[in-house]
């Protein structure tokens, strides 16, 4: 198992360095104010997919959908819910970036250490979770 070898307390600084660099940063429509991490293992043979940390970025609710939202393909209803795919896709990309001028903390994936998932300001909160910085 990868955790033998990985060094929690330099996992946990790398990714508060990185969640707090996405604070700083804003993505088209995604505006981040808050994080969390955890190290996610997705598979028992970690040479098959290493493991990575994850960030839970709180960003600002998403732009309202248009007045026409309903009359539009049921796909597109969905996509209007949500942060246009192209500012989500930059913040993530730019994540991995940033991470990769860090050092790699040992037992994390070399190429792709982090990845980032989205909830809405009004979600994080409605579970009860700070809006703020949530590290």
């Amino acid at each position: 198992m990868v955790t033998e070898f990985a060094d929690k307390h330099a996992i946990d600084e790398f990714a508060r360095s990185v969640g707090n660099w996405l604070l700083t940063q804003r993505f088209g429509s995604v505006v981040p104010v808050g994080f969390r991490h955890f190290l996610w293992e997705p598979s028992p043979d970690w040479r098959i997919e290493p493991p990575r940390v994850v960030i839970e970025l709180t960003v600002e609710d998403p732009p309202p959908p248009p007045e026409n939202w309903r009359s539009l393909p049921f796909e597109d209803q969905v996509r209007v819910w949500h942060w246009p795919e192209a500012d989500t896709d930059a913040a993530e990309m730019a994540a991995v970036a940033y991470a990769l001028t860090r050092e790699v903390p040992a037992g994390l994936a070399p190429l792709t250490p982090v990845s980032v998932r989205f909830f809405a300001r009004s979600e994080a909160e409605g579970n009860g979770r700070a809006a703020a910085r949530l590290d």
